[in-house]
């Protein structure tokens, strides 16, 4: 066995031992998901909110302190990381609801329609090709910005934090076949602004 899946299974077995240890209801846990995880929640959320440093700030100490109120009702459905991404997610969904209420309250306008209500399924790979130099990236996160909140969260899980559609279905609650819909209309969503910025598909 070589040493990366030797870490693999190690790295395993932290999450079930920290996953049991918030089944019991230890709020010590969550102590130790914030020192293993934060840098990378903080790095995921970031980017959802489109680098907005006291957004991030605030959705993470809101994250947390929720992690704190609900941990004994961890029930091991999923990963502890997937489980605080949940969370995380739905932090960031009211908070891009937040902004939107306060658009329409200064323009004066009525709610607009979700444009993410109808789902298509698809299951065509993102380009590694985009992701191959540091200027590719540059412009890659450029459009990603631009796009839609729940087509950009779901491309992050996907391709930044390697995610399957599964856990991508648990954090954004779900059906797989809608998630797999939205991968497809962000991806599509993603090379159209490339194609404008000079980089398309």
């Amino acid at each position: 066995m070589d040493n990366s899946m030797m870490a693999g299974y190690a790295d395993q077995a932290k999450e079930d031992e920290l996953g049991a240890r918030l089944q019991r209801g230890d709020v010590t846990a969550i102590e130790q998901l914030f020192k293993t995880y934060f840098d990378r929640l903080y790095s995921l959320v970031f980017n959802q909110v489109g680098r907005n440093h006291a957004a991030a700030e605030d959705i993470i100490q809101e994250t947390f302190l929720s992690a704190l109120n609900s941990a004994s009702r961890f029930r091991g459905q999923s990963k502890p990381y997937t489980w605080l991404c949940s969370i995380a997610h739905h932090k960031v969904v009211d908070f891009y609801r937040r902004q939107q209420k306060e658009a329409q309250r200064k323009a004066g306008t009525d709610c607009v329609d979700d444009p993410l209500s109808e789902q298509t399924a698809d299951s065509e790979p993102l380009p590694d090709s985009l992701l191959e130099s540091e200027e590719s990236r540059q412009i890659v996160e450029q459009a990603l910005f631009s796009l839609p909140p729940d087509y950009r969260q779901a491309l992050i899980f996907k391709y930044v934090e390697e995610m399957s559609v599964l856990e991508i279905s648990q954090i954004m609650r779900r059906s797989v076949k809608s998630v797999e819909g939205l991968l497809t209309r962000g991806r599509k969503a993603l090379q159209a602004v490339l194609a404008d910025l000079g980089e398309g598909l």
